[in-house]
């Protein structure tokens, strides 16, 4: 029988004896091989409750130990999906983060690269008021020059406001997507972030795309971090740029915002 079941001897005399009781499966095995209910009398039914009384016999906590193994190993599958879950919403956070950053890294970059454009440009309009100003100086007496047209501003300066009101739209676009998905955390780290990196005339053009979209919460909050935290030079521009668009209300917003700062701190 050892053989025929490929189990030790040892085993199978174990069983013979009550030592160790088989499994289920052995036991419908050794059924089937003695000719099935149709010789021994007893279904397969009938055997499995003989098994299972056995075993309750030769141990009676066995089956409170199952049920809790049982309950165990679904906890544990539901421990397992909730991990998943929580996985999921990091690595989307993650990635959502990274796209900021290289937002924020792409800003920095344009802000240093206008700084350095104003910073050549200083030295020139230097020049251009000394000569003006040795041109009056020669002359004294000369009459006030008339009143000229209006000038269409240059086309560079165009392109320049295109561009500001372009990265103003796609600040306004990721805010408000933000803001729809409940990330606040993620909508005011996107205004900290442009505050620190924008120039007046962006930050200007960005107040007026929100006020234009009805963002009204979204850019209170960024006169507010815009005012306590850049330097009055800055704030003033920003303010000058708001006049010049016609949202004198924001610009005063802006100073006001400033000024409480700066009254907080004294």
């Amino acid at each position: 029988m050892a053989e025929w079941l490929h189990f030790g001897e040892s085993t199978v005399s174990r069983y013979l004896t009550g030592e160790y009781l088989p499994g289920m499966g052995t036991v419908e095995t050794l059924h089937e091989h003695a000719g099935g209910p149709e010789k021994t009398g007893i279904t397969t039914a009938e055997l499995k409750e003989l098994h299972s009384a056995a075993s309750a016999e030769r141990c009676s906590s066995c089956g409170k130990w199952r049920a809790e193994a049982e309950a165990l190993r679904l906890q544990a599958r539901e421990t397992g999906a909730h991990i998943d879950a929580i996985t999921a919403e990091r690595d989307a956070a993650r990635e959502e983060v990274a796209g900021l950053r290289k937002a924020v890294t792409a800003w920095r970059r344009r802000a240093h690269a206008l700084e350095n454009r104003e910073a050549r440009a200083v030295p020139a309009e230097r020049a251009a008021r000394a000569t003006d100003q040795a041109g009056r100086q020669v002359r004294p007496n000369a009459q006030p020059i008339a009143a000229l047209l209006p000038v269409p501003p240059r086309r560079g300066d165009r392109q320049q406001s295109d561009s500001d009101r372009r990265a103003a739209l796609n600040i306004a676009d990721q805010a408000k997507t933000l803001q729809r998905g409940g990330r606040q955390d993620g909508v005011l780290t996107l205004l900290r972030h442009s505050a620190e990196v924008l120039t007046p005339a962006e930050t200007a053009a960005l107040l007026h795309i929100l006020r234009e979209h009805q963002l009204d919460e979204l850019a209170e909050t960024l006169i507010y971090i815009y005012g306590r935290d850049k330097p009055d030079f800055d704030v003033m521009q920003t303010a000058d740029q708001l006049h010049r668009r016609g949202v004198p209300q924001d610009a005063a917003g802006l100073l006001h915002a400033a000024l409480s700062k700066r009254r907080g701190s004294s």
